[in-house]
């Protein structure tokens, strides 16, 4: 829920259970533009010192007819939101959509142990902007 951020770690831990389900049982398909187009609009809602979305992707765009220009002007759609694309993907596919999309706002990940690390250097960089 916007505005009710976890609180402690059991919430925290709900939450990621409930996007564990989702993704678990959600039906095929891919609503990634979409999806994407409502986050960057929707984070601005509630007033905040900064608004950021993750697009977290398998890379498997090219097989929707999802080009990474139509990603990037998605996520790029508001100034005030800091949006950035996760692939976790062959590295292939998706080092080729990151070259593809404006420098530091995609990422690749091959094991998702380094995902703590990467969202860490986002946030850095953020801050220091």
């Amino acid at each position: 829920d916007m505005g009710k951020p976890p609180r402690n770690r059991a919430e925290r831990l709900e939450v990621v259970r409930k996007m564990y389900s989702h993704a678990t049982y959600c039906g095929s398909g891919d609503n990634t533009l979409p999806a994407a187009a409502r986050a960057v609009r929707t984070v601005t809602d509630c007033p905040a010192d900064d608004y950021f979305v993750f697009l977290i992707s398998d890379a498997n765009l090219s097989s929707y007819g999802i080009s990474p220009q139509a990603l990037a002007d998605v996520l790029l759609g508001d100034n005030r939101v800091n949006s950035y694309a996760v692939f976790i993907a062959n590295k292939v596919e998706a080092d080729s959509l990151k070259q593809m999309m404006p420098f530091g706002r995609a990422h690749t990940v091959l094991d998702t142990r380094e995902m703590p690390r990467l969202f860490r250097q986002i946030f850095s960089a953020a801050v220091l902007k």
